[in-house]
């Protein structure tokens, strides 16, 4: 009994220990960043991200370490890391912006369908985890509303009505979850790392170039053809370039 019970307290102590180490390690590398120990700092947080301690502070301070250095393109791929998990945080996507000025390539955004960014907008106000706990509320609703529909029987027509509208909020709602966790875990953009690169018409050296692109612009993800990625830029042309000049997000 006495082995069952510390083998049982074991286990309870051994994560809280570890989430204070990682604490530990975050305020450590907190004090270096504010020594202007950048490098150091970047050692320290990547040490958690090694650790599987995914955080979007974590990438947002190595974002911020990386700017101070002066290495743009690096800054840029954390925040938009950071900007993955939090995609509303006022503080990361304005240091995108301002990251942004300090790039060469100043690419037009093409208009978007209003549809489609009222969806991005909505998608985008809450993270994974905000709209499983909307989706699992309005499943709880839409459950009362069914037992009083079947318990109640004055108002049937109106607990069903109700039931079917959180039935269909719910739907929604899962959906949009589930969309807001594949945009976090699928890793369709990407960072330019190359100072300059030339963005060819076909997966091939030999072919012409159609554009030119510097380090630091953020390019979506299209086919891939052994070494080489087709990408699309903000103004929606699209090329290729040798996947070794990029770095996903």
């Amino acid at each position: 009994m006495s082995k069952i019970l510390s083998i049982i307290i074991i286990s309870i102590l051994i994560p809280f220990s570890l989430f204070a180490n990682n604490e530990d390690a975050f305020e450590k590398g907190n004090e270096l960043y504010n020594e202007a120990n950048y490098e150091q700092a970047i050692q320290l947080y990547n040490s958690l991200l090694n650790n599987n301690i995914e955080s979007a502070a974590i990438y947002y301070n190595i974002g911020n370490a990386y700017f101070k250095l002066d290495n743009i393109p690096k800054a840029l791929l954390y925040f938009e890391k950071a900007k993955k998990i939090e995609p509303n945080n006022a503080d990361i996507i304005y240091n995108i912006e301002l990251a942004n000025t300090r790039i060469a390539d100043k690419i037009e955004t093409v208009p978007e369908f209003f549809l489609r960014t009222l969806y991005v907008e909505i998608r985008n106000s809450l993270n994974e985890a905000q709209w499983t706990t909307v989706n699992i509320g309005l499943l709880l609703v839409f459950l009362t509303f069914v037992i009083m529909f079947f318990t109640m029987n004055n108002k049937r027509q109106l607990w069903l009505s109700m039931a079917m509208v959180f039935l269909i909020l719910t739907f929604i709602s899962g959906l949009i979850g589930y969309k807001s966790y594949k945009e976090k875990v699928n890793h369709n953009t990407a960072i330019v790392f190359t100072p300059t690169i030339d963005i060819k018409s076909a997966p091939d050296t030999k072919s012409s170039t159609i554009f030119i692109l510097h380090q630091g612009t953020k390019v979506e993800l299209l086919e891939k053809s052994s070494k080489w990625q087709k990408i699309r830029i903000a103004s929606g042309s699209e090329g290729w370039l040798e996947l070794d000049n990029l770095e996903k997000i």
